[in-house]
């Protein structure tokens, strides 16, 4: 049996009821439009989320032990670098790699771009301070930069010097010889130091 609410309301949504006024929906059917506003009422409510949301991909990368492993050996390599410095007293600039360098004498014109070979005069050096290579002994580099398997580190430097400029150098592994060492006198995950003229 009905009740007398369902009973006021019995009709065709869009009818007029029996007492003339006009009720476009059923007030117990759930119209689109109801739902859609109800649902953009409900967002409202729900405060905004606060801070980082990491997908699942970020989570994976955190996490990677290879990444990990990575991040520890640059922590390392670069608390070396910085007793390195402080022990010698060198003022060096860093750029965004990790490079550490000091022009100690300036060349001429302009500096050198990618493309261009140069020829350079070296001493090499592991943070102990031994010499391990020379270009007195092992003879000069000679490479066109960005376009010839040399360091990295060494590609980037020379760019910051013109011909004729001498400077040092502190070259992390990264930049250097990596995971695998020369396989010869410098081992994996050495950081070297450089004197060049180019």
């Amino acid at each position: 049996m009905e009740g007398s609410m369902f009973k006021a309301y019995k009709g065709i949504a869009g009818q007029a009821r029996n007492d003339g006024v006009f009720f476009p929906f059923h007030p117990f059917s759930f119209h689109p439009f109801t739902l859609l506003l109800f649902s953009l009422l409900l967002s409202c409510n729900n405060p905004a989320p606060t801070g980082v949301i990491q997908n699942s991909t970020t989570k994976q990368e955190d996490t990677n032990p290879f990444i990990l492993g990575n991040q520890k050996i640059l922590e390392l390599e670069n608390e070396d670098i910085e007793l390195f410095l402080k022990r010698y007293k060198w003022n060096m600039k860093q750029t965004n790699t990790g490079l550490r360098y000091e022009i100690m004498h300036k060349g001429t014109g302009a500096n050198i771009s990618i493309g261009e070979t140069v020829t350079l005069t070296y001493s090499t050096f592991w943070l102990n301070g031994k010499e391990i290579y020379n270009s007195n002994d092992d003879g000069e580099k000679q490479f066109t930069v960005e376009k010839s398997e040399e360091i990295a580190g060494l590609h980037e430097a020379v760019q910051l010097m013109s011909r004729g400029a001498e400077a040092r150098l502190i070259i992390p592994s990264h930049l250097a010889y990596g995971a695998s060492g020369d396989g010869n006198r410098i081992k994996p995950y050495q950081t070297i130091v450089m004197k060049i003229k180019v």
